[in-house]
């Protein structure tokens, strides 16, 4: 009976040693399981296209798709959220399309049915500018939320993060948007709003909710090289879920022990993670791309109906045959495109300037030869850039003609694509020498002006970037839009021979 009770005595003594150190925590003690499904750069993709990489092509993608295999996906799992990191907009017409208050609000409408639970907006959302930002976010039934976007002291939404209850396991979603915003939108469609430093924001949200959660996200639109970069310099972080780069991987990455995965773009691959939570920390994972082939789903009756109203309603206004193209249209990042030449052209002759400059990003579209319709123009050039005009003395056009020869060689950014202005050099991308410069085909003066057109992203916004230089000249805003521009000069011609003629071009060693 005495060694029984010494016995019990010490097991008492025990415990009192033992349970003071045990951590007070909301984590889960017993592991649980729960299933992140993830989207990112959908960019209007809402109807399934060819998959063009695949024999045969079958059609991939689009939402009517992709609440099907969410549907699926969701039914395998006890515990999922479906998050979004951004660039739902500007690719397709149904972001020029005004529902339920917003443009593009038809997106953000067929997201509630599909079921999302939280979206952080990226870049292109501001396209359309940040009030319209604010409408989309109004339409949405699931929370918006971003910590490193503000002006002063206020942020663009109520919450930087968002805490779920997940049948009892706690997970925190941390929203970051681009670094820096400004420079990848007009500024003055921001509203004064800035983007800052992502990981100084992420380290205070961590310290205030890690003990109130048993998972944390950080759903990033900062690009693969951001994301991974973060995730060396932040602590207490689980996992990151990315876009902007429109990087498809095919399984997550792990830097740091902070698990990164991110899906490709235009809604054609769904992402899965499946985690095993315990003890405030991710002990096993699996991730993988879904791709979503349409040819054997069921499509839910009432999301299909939307899609089709919507279809029909952008076929009837942008549907119509406006000129025959009898070459391929084929852009090119880094290098003079056919596409690029004639749509450079088409604007300096519109504004009667001497040189004309649009950057190669801004072409996102190659159009096979033969009918070309409204809906084509739109879609090559769905930014809504505004025209604006400036002048450059020839000196300040011979070091832009060599800053494009440096974008050509690599560049985040890519080059311009020129109008009026030519010129030849030789080298390689250590030792550039321009053997000659000339505009409208006559040798450049040095110091003469001369007149220029481009739009407000190159010009205003990214003149550093673009053109290595300021533009110290005043810009002036035309009120015209670069769209509607190329779609009058589109119908104009009728009939449109697009070829390359050696604008931008290197001198043979030979």
């Amino acid at each position: 009976m005495l060694n029984n009770r010494i016995q019990a005595a010490t097991i008492l003594i025990i415990i009192a040693f033992v349970l003071p150190l045990a951590p007070i925590t909301c984590a889960q003690q017993a592991p649980q399981k729960i299933t992140i499904l993830h989207t990112n750069d959908m960019h209007g993709a809402y109807l399934p296209t060819p998959a063009t990489w695949i024999p045969d092509k079958p059609l991939i993608g689009g939402f009517v798709a992709l609440d099907y295999f969410v549907g699926q996906e969701r039914g395998q799992s006890e515990r999922s959220l479906l998050l979004d990191a951004g660039d739902l907009m500007t690719g397709t017409l149904i972001c020029d399309m005004e529902y339920q208050g917003a443009y593009g609000g038809a997106l953000v409408a067929m997201m509630n049915d599909i079921g999302y639970d939280g979206w952080v907006f990226g870049n292109h959302e501001f396209d359309k500018g940040a009030s319209n930002v604010r409408n989309l976010i109004k339409i949405a039934g699931f929370p918006v939320f971003c910590a490193n976007f503000v002006k002063g002291d206020t942020s663009f939404v109520p919450e930087a993060y968002h805490i779920y209850d997940v049948n009892g396991l706690k997970v925190g979603v941390v929203g970051l948007t681009y670094h820096k915003m400004v420079g990848m939108a007009a500024p003055e469609k921001l509203d004064g709003f800035i983007s800052l430093d992502p990981a100084p924001e992420v380290d205070k949200i961590v310290a205030e909710i890690d003990p109130k959660t048993d998972l944390i996200i950080v759903l990033s639109h900062l690009g693969i090289d951001n994301d991974r970069e973060l995730a060396k310099s932040i602590r207490g972080v689980d996992l990151i879920l990315g876009g902007h780069s429109h990087t498809r991987l095919e399984t997550p990455e792990r830097v740091n022990g902070v698990i990164i995965a991110q899906t490709g773009s235009n809604c054609r691959n769904l992402g899965r993670l499946d985690l095993t939570v315990g003890g405030d920390s991710v002990m096993e994972y699996s991730g993988r791309l879904i791709p979503m082939l349409t040819a054997e789903i069921a499509p839910d009756p009432g999301l299909s109906a939307l899609v089709d109203s919507i279809k029909a309603e952008v076929d009837k206004s942008y549907g119509m045959v406006i000129a025959q193209l009898k070459d391929n249209w084929q852009t090119q990042y880094r290098a003079e495109s056919n596409i690029g030449d004639w749509l450079a052209d088409a604007l300096r002759s519109r504004m009667g300037t001497d040189v004309a400059f649009l950057n190669s990003g801004g072409i996102r579209k190659d159009l096979p030869a033969g009918p070309v319709t409204k809906m084509d123009i739109h879609e090559i050039l769905p930014f809504d850039n505004s025209v604006v005009t400036f002048t450059l003395t020839g000196n300040e056009l011979i070091k832009i003609a060599e800053h494009n020869i440096g974008l050509e060689q690599g560049s985040y950014q890519g080059s311009l694509q020129l109008s009026g202005l030519s010129y030849i050099w030789r080298g390689d991308s250590a030792h550039v020498e321009l053997v000659e410069v000339r505009v409208g085909g006559a040798p450049v003066e040095p110091d003469r002006g001369y007149s220029v057109a481009s739009i407000d992203y190159v010009a205003n916004a990214n003149a550093d970037k673009y053109f290595g230089i300021p533009v110290t000249s005043e810009i002036k805003q035309t009120g015209l839009g670069l769209t509607e521009i190329i779609v009058e000069a589109v119908e104009k011609a009728g009939t449109i021979e697009s070829k390359i003629d050696g604008r931008a071009r290197k001198l043979s060693e030979n």
